[in-house]
């Protein structure tokens, strides 16, 4: 060693948010996705097929659960 001194240790940097930006997806950013409460004309086929027979299989159990 020459005799200098080691640096001190420093701690880790401030965070900047201006160095990461804020995510894009439609998770993050507030306003730029669909509004979960639309309607569902903006869903796909087979969603509202999926629904549909969600809504009929619960129907049922319910109408099982009251005859039992």
């Amino acid at each position: 060693m020459t005799g200098e001194e080691p640096a001190p240790a420093q701690g880790p940097p401030e965070f900047n948010p201006l160095r990461y930006p804020p995510c894009a997806c439609p998770r993050h950013s507030p306003g730029s996705g669909p509004e979960p409460d639309k309607d569902d004309a903006e869903d796909s086929a087979l969603l509202r097929e999926l629904r549909t027979r969600m809504n009929e299989e619960n129907r049922l159990r319910r109408w099982a659960r009251g005859q039992s």
